[in-house]
């Protein structure tokens, strides 16, 4: 059934549709970033007028955003079964904006992070960081979260090694002993992990009771357990002790995403319910909870900690490495053997190929200029590093980043 809009868009002087965007009281700190992106539409030529539901001390009418609402098309962050079943009666141009959806029924296309690789990248971060042992907590329950956890899992079993899967059913516990529930089933989890331990939380909610969790056992963040969550919400990484890293929410691109499908459904297109665009994740904040970690060997501590300071600018030797911490390169070798399981080359080549690695995702610097700021000779010597540590071109690598 075509929305009246599609009709309406036929007259020379048609109104803006009116569009509803409904969004939930814990997502407000992240999600508010889809304006961004709405509006970036907006200015392209497709005006909307916005109704929002929101905080606003009375000073405007406050509005109600349900399955009684009218107006030409709706952005939901959750819904129920009975506006799903009201929204499809009345023709009502939907995107949902949650990989969630009623019993788990897609009702309406959708428009989400790429949770996959969120977990991806989550991975690659803690590998980063020389850790050894992994986990990830996830609710069973929840598609965002399985495939976060799925995606995690995935790269960490790439490079050898195994991530705990910490399952803690929050969505099922009763709101009146969730966050009690939540903490008691942490504790518990974290007594059992080997330890420094990365963990990947489900979401940034899940980052803040992790740690209180950790500071209970009497554990140290970030030395002891590493914390990284999702979303990059301002209130919660910023208001805990340690402050939270997190990937960030790429609001803008999916609020942009989302109003160009939302005004192809209003102009009559037809768009299949199972839908599913997803935006990958483009960077991680690095904050206190997952700032560098202490090994069990001192000298490996500090070998990382100066690597990781000085790799940047330029390439560094074996050499000069044992020259700065005193040490023979035979026990060099060895302690790095024992600790990680890797040469003090390849540690040095791993985290060189990162850093280039991050100015390739979040730059738009060329391939010679990455050399030059890396300390290459050149691109065609950053080229052949790049293959060798990362077993894929330059050029094969943005690609798999990008999704296309």
């Amino acid at each position: 059934m075509a929305h009246p809009y599609a009709s309406l868009m036929l007259e020379q002087n048609a109104m803006p549709p009116r569009v509803g965007v409904r969004l939930i009281d814990w997502a407000q700190g992240f999600s508010y970033r889809l304006y961004e992106g709405i509006l970036d539409f907006h200015r392209k030529g497709h005006p909307m007028v916005l109704d929002f539901e929101q905080p606003n001390a009375r000073e405007i009418h406050p509005v109600r955003i349900d399955r009684y609402w009218k107006g030409d098309g709706l952005l939901v962050f959750r819904y129920t079964a009975s506006e799903a079943k009201t929204w499809k009666s009345q023709g009502m141009a939907v995107v949902n904006l949650s990989t969630e959806s009623p019993a788990g029924k897609p009702h309406f296309p959708r428009v989400t992070l790429d949770n996959e690789a969120a977990g991806i990248m989550a991975a690659e971060h803690f590998l980063s960081l020389q850790l050894q042992n992994f986990a990830v907590v996830v609710d069973e329950h929840r598609l965002y979260s399985r495939a976060r956890a799925t995606g995690f899992q995935m790269r960490i079993a790439q490079s050898g090694k195994l991530a705990q899967r910490i399952s803690i059913p929050t969505s099922k516990f009763s709101p009146a002993s969730r966050a009690a529930r939540n903490l008691q089933a942490a504790m518990l989890a974290l007594s059992k992990l080997a330890l420094p331990c990365g963990i990947f939380c489900k979401d940034d909610l899940c980052a803040v009771w992790m740690i209180r969790a950790v500071h209970q056992l009497g554990l140290r963040v970030p030395q002891d357990i590493a914390i990284l969550g999702v979303s990059d919400d301002v209130v919660y990484c910023m208001a805990t002790t340690p402050a939270i890293s997190s990937l960030h929410y790429p609001g803008r691109d999916i609020g942009h995403a989302a109003a160009e499908l939302l005004d192809r459904m209003m102009r009559g297109e037809s768009v299949d319910p199972e839908t599913h665009i997803r935006i990958p994740p483009k960077r991680l904040v690095v904050r206190e909870s997952s700032g560098p970690v202490e090994l069990p060997d001192a000298v490996v501590t500090s070998s990382l900690r100066w690597i990781r300071s000085t790799t940047p600018q330029r390439a560094v030797t074996v050499e000069e490495l044992c020259l700065v911490l005193g040490v023979s390169r035979e026990i060099l070798r060895q302690k790095f053997h024992a600790v990680l399981g890797k040469s003090p080359k390849q540690v040095i080549d791993e985290m060189r190929s990162d850093i280039v690695s991050e100015h390739l995702r979040h730059s738009e610097d060329t391939v010679e200029e990455i050399a030059i700021r890396c300390g290459f000779s050149g691109s065609d010597d950053l080229c052949r590093f790049f293959k060798r540590t990362k077993g894929s071109t330059i050029s094969e690598w943005r690609r798999m980043r990008s999704g296309n």
